[in-house]
Order: C-alpha cells, then sequence, then structure tokens
C-alpha cells in the first residue's frame, strides 16, 4: 500500500497514525492540488487532496479518519477502538473535527498558509469569532480532561486523542492559547512524548 501525503494539518495526522500503527505503507508526499498534478491525482481522489490510500490493486481509499480506521485493522490494533469503545472514540472524532479543529484551523490557515501568496487578512471580527469558537471548544475539552484521565478513550493512547490533537503541533504559530488550558496542555505534552507523533516525517521527505 502507498499512502500520499504532505505537511498540512490532515495528511500530518494520517502519516503520524500510520507509523504509530507501523502500518505496511510506503510513503509519497504529493501536491495534487498543483494543477500541474491534477490529471494524475483525480482518478485517485475526485477532491485532488492528500491524504490517499493506494491499494496494490490500483483502487483508493481517501479521507484520513477513514484511512487510519483501515490500517488499524490491516495491523489489527485497538488504537482504533471498536466493540463498547468505539461510540465514544467516533464521538470525539467526530467532536475534533466539528468543533475544536474547525475552529483551530481558521488560525492555521490564515497565519500559516494564506500568507504564502496572500498578504492581506481576513477582518479582525473573523478572527475574534473564531478565537471565541475556539476557546469555548478548548474549555469543553480542558473540563473533560479535568477528572485525572490520561487519555480519551480507555486507558492507552488511541485514535481519538489523535484526532483531537490535530491542530496541538500548530498552535504556537497559529496564535491558538492552549496553554491556557492546564488540563490540555497535559494532553499536549502526553501526545508529544510519542515520537512518530512529535515528529511524523523523521526520515521521510
Amino acid at each position: 500500500m502507498k499512502l500520499y501525503y504532505s505537511h498540512n494539518l490532515n495528511p500530518r495526522l494520517c502519516v503520524a497514525a500510520a507509523r504509530y500503527l507501523e502500518a505496511p505503507v510506503t510513503y509519497q508526499r504529493a501536491s495534487p492540488a498543483d494543477p500541474a498534478n491534477r490529471a494524475e491525482f483525480e482518478p485517485l481522489n475526485p477532491n485532488c487532496m492528500v491524504p490517499i490510500l493506494q491499494f496494490a490493486d490500483g483502487s483508493t481509499l481517501w479521507e484520513t479518519d477513514a484511512i487510519v480506521c483501515r490500517l488499524a485493522a490491516e495491523v489489527g490494533s485497538d488504537f482504533w477502538r471498536i466493540g463498547a469503545d468505539q461510540p465514544e472514540m467516533i464521538r470525539w472524532i467526530s467532536w475534533s473535527t466539528m468543533h475544536l479543529t474547525r475552529a483551530g484551523d481558521f488560525f492555521y490557515f490564515h497565519r500559516l498558509v494564506r500568507p504564502l501568496w496572500d498578504p492581506v487578512d481576513p477582518p479582525q471580527e473573523d478572527f475574534d469569532e473564531q478565537m471565541g469558537d475556539f476557546r469555548r471548544f478548548a474549555g469543553i475539552l480542558d473540563k473533560v480532561l479535568a477528572d485525572g484521565r490520561e487519555w480519551l478513550v480507555g486507558d492507552t493512547v488511541s485514535y481519538a486523542d489523535f484526532r483531537v490533537g490535530t491542530v496541538y503541533p500548530f498552535a504556537d504559530k497559529a496564535g491558538l492559547p492552549l496553554d491556557e488550558y492546564s488540563n490540555v496542555a497535559r494532553h499536549v505534552d502526553r501526545l508529544n512524548r510519542i515520537d512518530v507523533w512529535r515528529d511524523p516525517f523523521a526520515g521521510l521527505d
């Protein structure tokens, strides 16, 4: 299997998870949104985005959560929880995607990505609104983690922790105040103790 990736938010998460699982994949950095590459990648993912998991027969699977689910099944890992714990894990995946990560992605995009080609910021009120959302959801996560748990689902790390942490690695540069939430900050620190989370691209290009 081949995993196409970039260094952006979701591809980073996917590579970190794949390497944590020690999944049997080869890694290929790609830029499918580049107009010069669209003809090559549109048959692999009509969205022309990465990550993309390509199988030996040429078929593909795209979207980060689906890829991690498949890879965990391939290696037989409970990193992707099944059974009674699965609904709880799915809840955190959904919550992160729709709330915490969505709010954080605004700052990731406008402070790290967009300035590469467009120097004009959106109106300040847009930043203020999104920061209000981010603080609200970071506060919710902080309260959940205040019960002393180390991980979100059970006693070991799961994909729920990786998914909720999607924006963690970019927080400083994006101006996200994670350090103001002590329990979230501890969650950040626990994830950073995992080598492939801290540096998923080590040894890759």
